[in-house]
């Protein structure tokens, strides 16, 4: 990971000092007088989440201010005073604007809600960065960026990790097409290791979970004076610890299963080069161990699929039956083996039992009648979110996995696609969700409305058999009555940086006049709201324009710094 750091620096300076401050006469600004063109147009996006034009409408006077709303003191000071200002100007065509000098935490959402804090009612702007340095720069703020290494020494090894993923996909008969990462549990590595070493291992399963009741014939008591635990080698401690997951919940790692009256300290150390070995004290006090070897497709078939059935021979399992689809009787297809060659980027049949495939990160099942050409290719597949927001106000996330184009799913095909893959049952009415995974409710449709950085979630009329799936959105949501989505997380979110801010506290309003041209700047916020009304009406010709008198005060221009006229933001990305 990198860290960005924005830092926006506003120089205000004056080549030439007026000879009045605040307080002028009919003769001179009460501001510092601008001599500069009119500001150009630009597009920025306002607390709606919608588009809006800089120069929206036509008006007498414009007044634009930079603030961000994570500042304590001076901004909140500037909003009141034009609030204040607004209640002096019924007789003028006047247009308020705040625009944010902080975009990394300032969403329309947040400005959205300082508006509401404050009871103000114009436009509050923000944009992507490259346009606001535009319109920082027209008003004359300079933007200064630069990248700074943090010295994250995990990130090649995350990056590592993320690439040799292994997976297994499986093409149903009916065509339809699942892929699961391997992640062998410890369940699956004590099942591995005894196959290994002609291990007889009794458990009862229920609940999703296999209590182990004996190992090799030792069977834990009927009168439960002692039962199989599982332990699990701490790193930290140095030592074996009670597991804290049960066995088809544990990663596969250095695990040991001993009556719970063992005391942990009786149980073999680990050899340090051991990452997958399997201890066993008997009740006797006898020990047993075996690592798991070299991963094969069988091992990779444990860790990967949830529902499969094998047909054992002396050289290894042959596959019978994937999520309770068998082989048929009268042999008209079998379930065939494939692996993926990174040399030839191609599926390749592979004829023998599935123990005898070594050192494969890809591997696939299909029937034997499958080309390998519709097998899809690793990492090809696209996954789509489909966001829920209950009655409550729980939110969930679920993915839809889809391996060829979705352009012609619909949002409700979506919706069945992406449940039914995530074992979610929903009912209907009408096109309308009534309920979620057995909580009722009235749920609306929303989609995903992309605006890069000011991306979020937002309601549609259009019903969910006639929005489509990336024409109309890459992500839907079903959203409960009485809920609305802001608390359900971006469907891109995942690996994400976000950015925290300090701020300084100056600012600075702009008047100008209503072709965009600045006239005057009141710096800082200790300014007398009267006085800036008057520059307001001057601005809108309804008062002489001082400027004509040849006693006007000079232009200034934007050429250093000037103690306590500076404002400077720093916006450092990091990890949640």
């Amino acid at each position: 990971m990198r860290w960005l750091v924005l830092s926006v620096v506003t120089l205000l300076a004056m080549s030439t000092m007026p000879t009045t401050t605040a307080g002028g006469s009919d003769k001179h600004w009460n501001g510092y007088v601008l001599d500069r063109s009119s500001v150009k147009n630009h597009v920025l996006i306002d607390q709606n989440y919608d588009y809006y034009s800089l120069q929206t409408g036509s008006h007498d006077v414009v007044v634009v201010a930079f603030i961000f709303t994570t500042c304590p003191d001076v901004c909140p000071v500037i909003t009141s005073n034009l609030i204040q200002a607004e209640k002096q100007l019924d007789d003028i065509d006047y247009q308020f604007i705040s625009i944010t000098v902080d975009p990394g935490s300032d969403s329309p959402a947040v400005l959205r809600e300082y508006m509401e804090d404050f009871g103000a009612s114009w436009p509050h702007l923000t944009a992507e960065l490259d346009v606001l340095e535009e319109v920082w720069g027209d008003f004359g703020i300079s933007v200064i960026t630069e990248e700074i290494e943090n010295h994250d020494h995990n990130h090649d090894h995350e990056s590592t990790e993320q690439d040799n993923e292994s997976n297994v996909i499986v093409v149903m008969p009916d065509g339809s097409v699942t892929s699961d990462e391997v992640e062998l549990t410890g369940w699956d590595q004590l099942t591995a290791i005894a196959y290994d070493n002609d291990w007889s291992i009794s458990s009862n399963y229920s609940n999703g979970s296999n209590t182990i009741t004996g190992i090799n014939g030792d069977d834990a008591p009927a009168d439960n004076s002692w039962h199989w635990e599982l332990h699990a080698w701490s790193e930290d401690s140095d030592s074996w610890e009670s597991a804290a997951s049960n066995i088809d919940s544990i990663d596969a790692g250095i695990l040991a299963l001993a009556p719970n009256s063992t005391d942990d300290s009786s149980i073999t150390v680990p050899n340090s080069d051991n990452e997958t070995m399997f201890y066993i004290v008997q009740s006797n006090g006898t020990t047993l161990s075996s690592e798991l070897g070299e991963i094969n497709a069988w091992h990779m078939s444990l860790g990967a699929l949830d529902s499969f059935d094998t047909n054992l021979s002396q050289s290894g399992h042959s596959m019978d039956s994937i999520n309770g689809v068998s082989n048929p009787p009268d042999g008209s297809w079998f379930w065939e083996l494939h692996y993926w060659s990174e040399e030839y980027t191609t599926w390749i049949s592979w004829p023998l039992e599935m123990d005898l495939l070594n050192d494969q990160n890809h591997i696939a099942w299909a029937p034997n009648s499958t080309s390998s050409e519709i097998i899809p290719e690793p990492g090809s597949e696209m996954v789509h979110k489909l966001g829920v927001v209950y009655p409550n106000g729980d939110t969930e996330m679920y993915d839809g996995t889809y391996f060829n184009t979705a352009s012609e799913t619909t949002a409700m095909a979506h919706t069945e696609h992406t449940f039914a893959g995530n074992n979610i049952a929903f009912e209907t009415i009408n096109g309308e969700v009534t309920s979620i995974n057995t909580v009722d409710g009235d749920y609306n449709l929303y989609i995903w409305h992309d605006m890069g950085d000011f991306s979020h979630w937002m309601s549609t009329s259009d019903s969910a058999n006639e929005s489509m799936l990336v024409g109309d959105t890459d992500h839907y949501a079903w959203v409960a009555d009485g809920q609305d989505a802001s608390s359900l997380a971006s469907p891109e979110s995942d690996g994400e940086e976000s950015k925290e801010t300090e701020t300084s506290h100056s600012t600075q309003t702009f008047i100008l006049n209503g072709d965009w041209k600045p006239k005057v700047v009141f710096v800082g916020y200790d300014w007398d709201v009267d006085l800036f009304v008057e520059d307001i009406k001057r601005a809108a010709g309804t008062t002489n324009d001082p400027g004509d008198s040849s006693s006007g005060i000079p232009g200034f221009t934007f050429v250093t710094a000037t103690a306590g006229l500076g404002l400077a933001i720093i916006a450092a990305s990091r990890d949640d």
